[in-house]
């Protein structure tokens, strides 16, 4: 067994086509994915917008408004949570800061009412942007300022319901900070995660071809070394398990080298959770592995249809995974919500979930319930293969 372990372990490394596919294309997809979707974070990313502050008479009366502006304004520490969502510029007026509007060296200005309370006014053409893309920086920017003003506002209205007439208390509070970013998930995640994450997937399914090659080269009526090998004394059980660790050995550090580049050059985060993402990847290579050898154990086929077939079924899983952008993550995410069962069949996506699972959740929970699915997926897959392997009679050699 273990000479033929070595044996096809040093097949695969001179074997060009294998070492492309699985070794060097899944890093050239990730670097593909990387440069398509690396502005993508930015792009739900808060940045702090310029605003004019009318700092008349009502603004000077209204309590607490020029703290809320300095908590608004102040950058925030290194490794901080903190959010700066405003750059401001003090004006004397309304009309001032509408001259700025126009020449556009504001997007909008805060002014207080005669009632105490902080207004916020856009310009048209920032109001239209806005409406037309929501999800932009300006209009996250926008969506979170709005949301702090009213919570200030309802603050003062209550305060003056229920405080002294000295409205010192807003003052007494040391400075409140209005937004803070808080996180429901282990760490927190870039938006592109969960693409790199299908990217993986899809690597460790590519993995499955190599096993489908190796099973069937021991197979005595494709090949003429799967002849010479049918007439050597050792058992067919142990050359079948010697392809089989050694598609698994080369599936795992080659979706290894895949993980180091997304985790390093791509930037992709698990939270110090990296030696649990060497269990998913051999979780997923073993099941991969499994998969391609009840695909290489099928009577008839020749060697390339197998492969092609692992292939293509490869790629077709994918894009229920969101590996080919917004619209195939849209589908993804309605897969899961309408007809889950679809995504707990689907081998790809359970991999992908390995690596979710390290990432988005605090508990480990989850990761062995996957874990525990792609084992039976692996049992499955063997179990058949074995059947397969079993059961073929040669009529000749």
């Amino acid at each position: 067994m273990w000479n033929s372990f070595l044996i096809n372990v040093k097949t695969s490394i001179r074997n060009t086509s294998s070492l492309f596919w699985v070794l060097a294309f899944p890093v050239i997809l990730a670097a593909l994915m990387l440069g398509i979707m690396g502005n993508l974070q930015d792009s739900y990313t808060a940045e702090a917008q310029h605003f004019a502050i009318v700092s008349d008479a009502n603004w000077k009366a209204s309590p607490g408004a020029d703290e809320l502006v300095s908590s608004l304004s102040k950058k925030p520490k290194a490794g901080s949570d903190d959010i700066q969502l405003l750059i401001p510029t003090t004006v004397a007026s309304k009309a001032e800061a509408n001259t700025r509007l126009d020449n556009r060296k504001d997007i909008g200005y805060l002014y207080a009412g005669s009632d105490g309370l902080v207004n916020m006014v856009l310009s048209d053409r920032e109001a239209a942007s806005i409406q037309s893309d929501a999800t932009a920086s300006e209009g996250i920017a926008v969506s979170i300022l709005s949301a702090s003003l009213g919570s200030f506002n309802q603050a003062n209205s209550a305060r003056a319901a229920i405080a002294s007439p000295s409205n010192q208390i807003l003052l007494q509070s040391g400075g409140p900070t209005y937004t803070k970013q808080i996180r429901l998930t282990h760490i927190h995640p870039s938006m592109t995660a969960p693409y790199f994450f299908a990217v993986l997937a899809m690597a460790c399914l590519i993995g499955a071809s190599t096993a489908a090659e190796m099973i069937a080269k021991t197979q005595p009526n494709l090949s003429a070394l799967g002849a010479r090998r049918a007439s050597s004394p050792s058992p067919k059980w142990r050359q079948a398990a010697g392809a089989f660790l050694a598609s698994w050995l080369f599936s795992a550090v080659s979706l290894l080298v895949a993980y180091i580049f997304v985790r390093t050059v791509c930037g992709v985060q698990t939270g110090g959770r990296d030696p649990i993402a060497l269990i998913a990847i051999a979780v997923g290579t073993f099941m991969a592995t499994a998969f391609g050898s009840m695909m290489g154990a099928i009577p008839k086929l020749p060697t390339e249809t197998k492969v092609g077939l692992v292939i293509g079924i490869d790629c077709t899983l994918s894009a229920f995974i969101g590996l080919y952008g917004s619209l195939a993550m849209d589908l993804n995410n309605a897969i899961q919500e309408h007809a889950p069962i679809l995504h707990l069949l689907n081998p790809v996506k359970q991999v992908s979930n390995l690596f979710y699972d390290i990432v988005y959740y605090d508990s480990l929970a989850p990761f062995a319930r996957t874990c525990g699915i792609l084992v039976t997926m692996a049992a499955i897959f063997l179990a058949i293969c074995g059947l397969l392997l079993r059961k073929q009679r040669y009529e000749y050699l």
